[in-house]
């Protein structure tokens, strides 16, 4: 685990604070055609069907800057829509800094793909280019591939139901492609039945991931419930035995705010507060000129890594 740690700090020193693009271009692929196309003829992946958020105006301004130096080192990746139209399946924040760099054409690889194969590459991209990602990008992303290969698989014909002992199970090919376990792949899919500000806490890791999944179970309302008493009302943190008991509570038709009145401002649940950390400590893992938002950005990845060793572990 140390040394895991210790590679990620150092990565932070060497690299900058958005991800290079690759120095080896895409490999054109048997039915792949590699051209240059007019950035207008672009469209991007539904919105509806894309998961991931765009990279921040601090991410698209250093990608810029590395176009400006380098170029467009790595094609984009889309498939024709037919009339002179392509649909970026890898590449949206390449063309979007590209753009802004003065760029009107840039190098595409053209795949044929259909619109489960588009799905599919466009997540599986993602997932392995972006190391950033947020537990929300990855809960949509991998719900998104697992329907997606279950749709692709369809329903056995009759003389193909003996084979079913045989077949890989959807979510064990999404644990093996993405290097998670199929629990934790569970565990990311139910954070997509959260409320949306709930969904946001553990975005901002105020509510762990397992907290987190075992709220999911929890109907919207009552969700709402104990997002205005901890969050908005009181301040309070909560940690998985709370979770457990409001679940409890939800399932036996009990949770209201004033119950949770009478069970938890009397207990021992800690409030939310900021952690400060001495600079002098840990000033040796970073180089001089780093910022304070590198620092705070190395940290959390840090402690995110760390936690989700502990849960592999703990399975």
């Amino acid at each position: 685990m140390s040394d895991i740690l210790d590679q990620l700090f150092s990565g932070t020193l060497q690299t900058p604070a958005v991800p290079q693009m690759p120095s080896a271009p895409e490999p054109v692929a048997a039915g792949d055609t590699l051209r240059e196309l007019p950035i207008d003829l672009l469209e991007d992946f539904p919105a509806d069907k894309h998961p991931f958020r765009p990279y921040t105006q601090e991410k698209l301004d250093a990608l810029r800057r590395d176009i400006v130096g380098r170029g467009v080192i790595q094609p984009l990746i889309v498939r024709p829509l037919g009339d002179h139209r392509y649909q970026i399946i890898s590449g949206h924040n390449r063309r979007t800094a590209a753009r802004s760099a003065g760029y009107t054409v840039l190098p595409c690889v053209i795949r044929p793909l259909d619109d489960d194969e588009a799905m599919l590459q466009m997540i599986s991209t993602n997932l392995q280019q972006r190391l950033d990602l947020l537990p929300s990008e990855k809960a949509f992303a991998y719900k998104m591939q697992l329907e997606t290969l279950k749709r692709q698989a369809g329903r056995p014909s009759k003389e193909n139901v003996s084979q079913l002992g045989t077949q890989k199970r959807s979510d064990q090919i999404v644990a093996e492609q993405v290097g998670e376990s199929r629990n934790q792949i569970q565990r990311y899919i139910r954070l997509t039945y959260l409320i949306p500000s709930l969904l946001d806490k553990v975005d901002e890791g105020k509510i762990g991931l397992t907290i987190g999944e075992t709220l999911s179970y929890l109907i919207a309302e009552n969700q709402r419930i104990v997002d205005n008493f901890f969050f908005l009302e009181q301040h309070l943190g909560i940690d998985q035995r709370t979770a457990d008991q409001l679940r409890e509570l939800a399932e036996a038709g009990e949770l209201t705010e004033a119950l949770l009145r009478d069970n938890f401002l009397s207990s021992a649940v800690k409030p939310l507060r900021k952690i400060r950390l001495n600079y002098k400590e840990i000033k040796g893992y970073f180089k001089e000129d780093v910022t304070e938002k590198e620092i705070q950005e190395t940290i959390q990845a840090a402690l995110k890594l760390y936690f989700s060793e502990k849960q592999i572990e703990n399975q």
